[in-house]
């Protein structure tokens, strides 16, 4: 058997039950592509997991099965993909950017959101807890569970003014201030976790999973590798 990608699990999430999840790290089997690890590393059918086309928006959207890798599927535009039918399962691929897996303890429901500044500055972790509860109604909030995986940290994600400014708009935010004039450190782990708390998730609903990405290297990370870097998947999938 070949070796599995490095991936990391929630304890939060493990705890609910019929739903299984992994974020994703560097693959050591080169070459290996997106459909054989789902099938080969999970278990799980890649026509069966959905992913979109990510451009930092605050969209959050309903599972459809052409979201999937398939032949001829498509790749609709958003930030955050839902689904409520077991069998089925959403992913998101990041960089650095945050990956937010979400699921409910008592119905089958589970999301996944790819939170980068510009997303969590645009309230996409919020609009992905009120999409939530819109589905399943005053249940929701505290029936969910959140886990924010491995992303930048505020020990290596530096950023200037504007990024700085849109984010110090977030109740909570997590910055410190740079050594050199105009730049900042953010912490968008953290950060994500604020937007759980303040969209109404408990804090024992919430927790976050793994490393700083820049400092390790068992993730990918843009700000370490540039443009030669690849970009990790993060799962969540309801099995029954």
């Amino acid at each position: 058997m070949r070796p599995l990608p490095h991936f990391l699990q929630s304890p939060l999430l493990r705890s609910v039950p019929g739903v299984y999840h992994a974020f994703g790290g560097v693959d050591p089997v080169e070459g290996r592509g997106h459909r054989e690890r789902l099938a080969e590393a999970f278990s799980i059918p890649p026509e069966a997991v959905g992913a979109l086309k990510q451009v930092h928006s605050a969209d959050v959207l309903e599972f459809d099965l052409r979201d999937a890798d398939v032949p001829g599927g498509w790749r609709r535009e958003g930030d955050g993909l839902w689904t409520a039918a077991p069998g089925t399962g959403v992913g998101v691929r990041t960089a650095d950017c945050v990956p937010i897996l979400l699921a409910h303890r008592e119905v089958p429901l589970v999301a996944a959101v790819h939170a980068g500044w510009r997303g969590l500055a645009s309230g996409i972790v919020r609009e992905a807890v009120r999409v939530l509860a819109e589905r399943v109604g005053d249940r929701a909030v505290s029936g969910l569970v959140a886990a924010a995986g491995p992303c930048a940290r505020a020990c290596c994600y530096e950023v200037g003014e504007e990024t700085a400014g849109a984010l110090s708009a977030l109740p909570g935010a997590v910055l410190r201030k740079g050594d050199e004039p105009g730049k900042w450190f953010a912490d968008l782990q953290a950060i994500a976790l604020s937007e759980l708390a303040h969209a109404g998730m408990p804090p024992s609903g919430v927790e976050s999973v793994g490393p700083c990405t820049v400092c390790s290297n068992r993730f990918h990370s843009y700000r370490r590798e540039k443009s030669l870097t690849g970009r990790q998947f993060s799962l969540i999938y309801i099995y029954r």
